[in-house]
């Protein structure tokens, strides 16, 4: 093999490195030409992440922003900074509900809650658990609460019908017809109901006033009224508009399908027809932001969501039921001889409606 001994090996060799160097500084600049053209970094703040501790974090709970370091959210919660604990409460507890980070904590949930399924034996739970091989018997959603959830308002699944305008309500099929329900009693102040208009409704929406929120007194005292005199003949269309208190009529006689009329929580005499305040209650209102008898100010929307959703979840689980609503509700609130207070569920608006007209009946219970 012939050894290069001389300066021209030498030669070559600085030749060959300058010819390095250039093939180094070519790939360098291609690759910056295509960084140039690259998509720019994800915005870590935009994906989720935040520089801030959250303080309900479990220890090593984070998960950093693959782009910057200093961005991180939390991917498992401290079961014990969230208020849930190890004790067994099967004991006492009407509704346990179980930590996501860490199943054996549990926390004692109000017993009812807006927006849950309420069962016909009284007892309530969330739309996803429900499962028919239980036997349990979905007839309503809650729609308000107290005393941590031990009582509360329940609102049926499915507008009242019947089959036709000549028929009456027939409890026994309440969902099954064509027709909606009148008020009924058209051209009859119903006697010891108030009249909620222009001189005391605004300022007694504001302050909450409890008659306004009960519509099983209403229902009572629309049953209890003395009948008009009345010349229409017996199941004819005009005979439901005025001469008897159909809707609430409806609401007494009223049992969710699949149970007995006489069931003791949820039969015959357990429902009624909801008053004009719980009306608001269903939709979502806030009273203090009401600033005319009729319209739009103080709706939320907030309950209607909620409560829809539920009724979504049982629909799909093959459980009778219907949204709310894109129509008028009635209440058993009054407002003249003619005219009873409702509440558009679509749009939330305020606003009174013919008796003899058939806007949606739906009824309520409380528990």
């Amino acid at each position: 093999m012939l050894r290069v001994t001389d300066g021209v090996g030498c030669k070559l060799r600085e030749e060959n490195k300058m010819r390095y160097l250039m093939f180094l500084l070519c790939l360098i600049f291609a690759n910056v030409a295509n960084a140039m053209d690259c998509e720019k970094v994800p915005d870590c703040e935009s994906l989720g992440y935040s520089t801030e501790d959250e303080p309900n974090c479990a220890d090593n709970g984070y998960m950093f922003c693959p782009f910057n370091h200093d961005y991180k959210k939390c991917v498992q919660y401290n079961c014990a900074k969230l208020g849930f604990t190890e004790d067994d409460k099967t004991s006492w507890c009407g509704k346990i509900v179980k930590c996501k980070g860490n199943e054996k904590f549990t926390a004692c949930k109000a017993l009812c809650e807006v927006g849950d399924v309420y069962y016909a034996d009284g007892t309530c739970g969330y739309a996803e658990e429900y499962d028919d091989s239980l036997g349990k018997i979905p007839v309503g959603v809650v729609f308000w609460v107290t005393d941590n959830g031990r009582h509360g308002k329940v609102i049926n699944l499915k507008n009242l019908t019947r089959k036709s305008k000549d028929s009456a309500f027939d409890p026994a099929n309440p969902y099954n017809g064509d027709t909606p329900l009148h008020w009924g009693y058209l051209g009859y102040d119903v006697p010891n109901l108030i009249n909620y208009n222009e001189s005391n409704t605004l300022e007694k929406l504001k302050e909450h006033d409890p008659d306004l929120y009960d519509g099983k007194g209403n229902t009572a005292k629309i049953l209890a009224a003395d009948k008009p005199k009345c010349d229409y003949d017996l199941k004819t269309d005009e005979y439901y508009r005025h001469c008897i208190p159909q809707a609430a009529q409806a609401a007494h006689d009223f049992y969710p399908p699949n149970v007995e009329p006489n069931d003791p929580i949820v039969g015959r005499g357990k429902w009624y027809l909801p008053a004009y305040g719980e009306v608001l209650d269903i939709y979502g209102y806030d009273n203090s932001q009401i600033t005319e008898l009729t319209g739009l100010t103080g709706r939320k929307g907030d309950n209607k969501i909620v409560i829809n959703g539920t009724l979504a979840a049982l629909k799909s689980k093959g459980i009778v039921s219907e949204l709310e609503y894109l129509e008028y509700l009635y209440s058993s609130s009054e407002y003249d001889a003619d005219y009873a207070w409702s509440m558009n569920m679509a749009a939330g608006h305020r606003s009174t409606y013919y008796k003899g007209s058939t806007p949606v009946v739906r009824v309520c219970l409380e528990f």
